[in-house]
């Protein structure tokens, strides 16, 4: 499910977004942070299991973890927001690394907090764990995702650190080109990451390795063998497939699916893996992260080039739009999730038989729990199992040439979309380019380059509040105080008074000292002097 990653996006993208956003006694905040965290997890806490335990009341484990995740997520973009540890502590280094030290910051934190706090969930739920898991196991369990997730996104952090540099919309041009080698790279290194957060071992079953090859000859999905996955001794019937180079490509079972399923099952389970890498659907997930991503800098560029009024630049815009993004996220990745998983399904039926994958479902399902009840089945990545197991009884057949169709179709049709919102957003690339350009001469202090931008641009986007405020700084530097005033009018309120472009005229110096007069009485009009 979504729900398993969705908390550490909120961790991720909230800490960068709100970071130092009230910055409010930052030094008495966090110690009032520190203080109240101590007595939450060395009173609190323990008392609340003391109790739960002494009355013999075992709460929903599923429920529980989901509330302490939020919790202690939540915890930590208030120390963030409140203080931005961080910039407190190393301001020139977060100057280079605005998003990434943060994110470290809120790592460390989570892992400080999860280990105490899980270990009194082992003590509270450990009548209803395996007898073999101990309080290690269970914290490391609980680090599975964690791992999974957070080297990908600390390492796209520090790619957008790095690229950073003159006006902010630019980084987002200069990011829109290395999304796709980043997200091929993350798939080719997928394996790797896999092995690390699950504790892979190989394989040591013969009939294990030469069922796999007759089923990958069957599939025509080439695969180099099977890796066990580590549950650390939790109960988990899993299965995956990682990969996207065939000799680095793995289907990873758990031990626990290999110890409750047939081999007929285990059959389908794999055949059911090796499904997805035939049909392309990490090649269709790759394609869509891209087009996310696409839409999103499409959007932010427009925006500011054409209405740079309603420009995320504040906390509540940035929230808003974080927002928007997990919603948007949230209801279309899973519906493409779903949609494969079908797909999948039938085609393991296929190689298998409808018989024999039905049963491997309904095996699964009586061996798991459902999801929440809380969570709407259009945020599921996965399908409700009973209707998994209409589809493959009740479904006429389909043929493995229909599948692969379909599957071609449908990443066809995502590779064009990209190929258009590419196109698209290279119109307002465009001007937000020109824009950058001018504003690293005017950083320079290169005043005939920049006169020269300036009037290579069209009209409409002179008087866009980027040009003018670099305009301003120009007007700044060579002390023309009237004609700064005017652009800073102009800027602030749309309201026209001078030509900006005379700004690149050379002044007297008559007009420098008059001009400084009256911007004296415009700053304390202002009140600003």
């Amino acid at each position: 499910m979504i729900s398993m990653f969705l908390h550490l996006l909120v961790l991720a993208y909230g800490t960068v977004t709100f970071a130092g956003s009230l910055n409010w006694a930052p030094v008495s905040f966090m110690v009032v942070w520190g203080y109240l965290t101590l007595l939450i997890l060395v009173h609190w806490l323990p008392d609340y299991v003391d109790a739960e335990v002494e009355a013999v009341r075992i709460p929903s484990f599923i429920k529980t973890q989901e509330i302490f995740q939020w919790a202690i997520v939540l915890w930590i973009l208030l120390l963030q927001a409140g203080t931005d540890p961080a910039t407190l502590s190393l301001p020139a280094l977060v100057e280079r690394l605005p998003q990434t030290l943060p994110m470290l910051v809120s790592l460390t934190l989570y892992i400080a907090l999860a280990k105490p706090a899980f270990f009194e969930f082992y003590r509270l739920f450990k009548p209803v764990l395996d007898l073999r898991q101990t309080a290690s196991d269970f914290f490391r369990a609980r680090m599975t995702v964690p791992i999974l997730f957070f080297p990908p996104i600390m390492l796209w952090m520090l790619i957008e650190d790095l690229s950073s540099g003159g006006i902010k919309p630019l980084t987002e041009i200069r990011l829109m080109a290395a999304a796709p080698l980043f997200f091929v790279l993350l798939y080719l290194m997928a394996p790797k990451l896999f092995n690390l957060a699950w504790r892979a071992e190989d394989n040591d079953d013969p009939e294990l390795d030469d069922m796999l090859k007759r089923l990958s000859e069957k599939a025509e999905s080439r695969v180099a063998g099977v890796k066990i996955w580590n549950t650390f001794n939790e109960p988990v019937p899993n299965a995956a497939v990682a990969g996207l180079l065939p000799r680095y490509r793995f289907v990873y079972i758990t031990r626990y699916l290999l110890g409750m399923f047939t081999p007929p099952q285990v059959e389908g389970v794999v055949a059911h893996e090796l499904a997805h890498l035939r049909l392309g659907h990490v090649t269709s997930y790759m394609f869509y992260s891209l087009n996310l991503i696409l839409v999103s800098i499409a959007l932010k560029l427009s925006l500011l080039l054409y209405y740079p009024q309603y420009y995320p630049d504040s906390t509540i815009y940035t929230a808003i739009e974080l927002l928007l993004f997990l919603a948007v996220f949230s209801v279309t990745f899973t519906a493409l999730a779903r949609h494969c998983e079908f797909q999948a399904d039938a085609f393991a039926s296929e190689i298998t038989s409808p018989d024999i994958f039905a049963s491997t479902l309904e095996t699964l399902n009586s061996i798991i729990l459902p999801p929440p009840s809380i969570i709407p089945n259009w945020l599921l990545t996965h399908p409700q199992i009973q209707d998994r197991i209409a589809r493959v009884r009740n479904n006429e057949r389909h043929k493995i040439v229909d599948l692969k169709r379909h599957a071609s179709r449908l990443r066809f049709s995502m590779l064009a979309s990209g190929l258009v919102l590419l196109l698209l957003t290279a119109i307002p690339a465009s001007g937000v380019n020109k824009i950058s350009g001018y504003h690293e001469a005017v950083k320079a202090g290169n005043g005939t380059l920049a006169g020269e931008l300036h009037r290579s641009l069209p009209d409409w986007l002179k008087t866009h509040p980027l040009v003018l405020q670099e305009t301003g700084k120009m007007a700044v530097n060579s002390q023309r105080w009237v004609l700064a005033a005017a652009l800073a009018a102009e800027a602030e309120w749309n309201l026209r008074l001078l030509d900006g472009s005379q700004v690149f005229h050379h002044p007297g110096s008559p007009e420098v000292t008059f001009d400084f007069e009256i911007v004296k009485f415009v700053l304390k009009s202002l009140d600003l002097w």
